[in-house]
């Protein structure tokens, strides 16, 4: 072949191959998530010492963190645009010992088990540049490096609880436990890293605003707010070939 029809077929190969790379995504729509996370409760119960609470920062109770595990599918709309579904069990406890309601010692655990789904719009999208040569053409298509997908999100879901109360809590007629769903309305943000073509890593922020004052078993007669809880979300991604894109790569 001549130096001539080499440049050309070069030329040729790496057009096509940035066009196939810029489309990526039409040949891995879906993922499938799963992973382990965080979870925390805003609501009656516990809470700051005083009302200056620094917009709800100092509600925050790390002893009180409890975990859960999630897991989720995703399919992509549009380079930029996902919609996600996600099943969460989790835990969620609170007490009044620190709080400016100390003296009351009412404490609750509560079990959560939430199906949403999510809208996601990506402010830095998933892309994979390319670094091509005719040396690898039959090893496959490589990427160089990969951008941070970032990514803001908002949904709605259900979410079925069961809370229990503790310390003085426990034998209160102050205790409702005739509430066992909520709707709830998530809204964060999250990211997602590629470790290779097939597997990434992601993370998720995400608040709950629910349509029950009752994710504690209780209702003071001085809350303006329903409930609210938050999900951290750490999992593995792994993304699905579609056939076409398998019967298109194949060498």
């Amino acid at each position: 072949m001549s130096s001539h029809r080499k440049y050309i077929l070069i030329i040729i190969l790496t057009f096509l191959s940035v066009q196939v790379f810029s489309q990526r995504w039409k040949f891995q729509r879906f993922e499938i998530t799963a992973g382990v996370g965080s979870s925390n409760y805003f609501g009656d119960i516990g809470g700051a010492a005083d009302e200056s609470n620094l917009f709800g920062l100092k509600d925050i109770e790390l002893s009180y963190t409890r975990p859960n595990i999630n897991i989720g599918g995703r399919y992509r709309l549009q380079k930029d645009m996902n919609i996600k579904g996600n099943f969460i069990f989790g835990y969620l406890e609170a007490s009044d010992v620190g709080s400016k309601n100390e003296p009351r010692n009412f404490a609750f655990s509560s079990s959560v088990y939430e199906l949403s789904f999510q809208y996601e719009y990506s402010i830095i999208p998933e892309e994979t540049p390319v670094n091509f040569s005719i040396g690898n053409l039959r090893r496959g298509l490589r990427s160089s490096k990969a951008s941070l997908n970032t990514y803001v999100f908002a949904g709605i879901g259900g979410t079925f609880f069961n809370a229990k109360p503790l310390s003085d809590f426990d034998g209160s007629d102050r205790f409702d436990g005739g509430n066992s769903f909520s709707l709830v309305i998530p809204v964060g943000v999250g990211v997602k890293y590629p470790i290779n073509s097939q597997i990434g890593i992601g993370f998720e922020l995400g608040g709950r605003w629910s349509t029950s004052d009752y994710l504690d078993g209780f209702a003071s007669k001085y809350s303006s707010h329903n409930d609210i809880y938050y999900f951290s979300l750490l999992n593995v991604v792994f993304k699905m070939d579609t056939k076409y894109r398998r019967r298109r790569f194949k060498f």
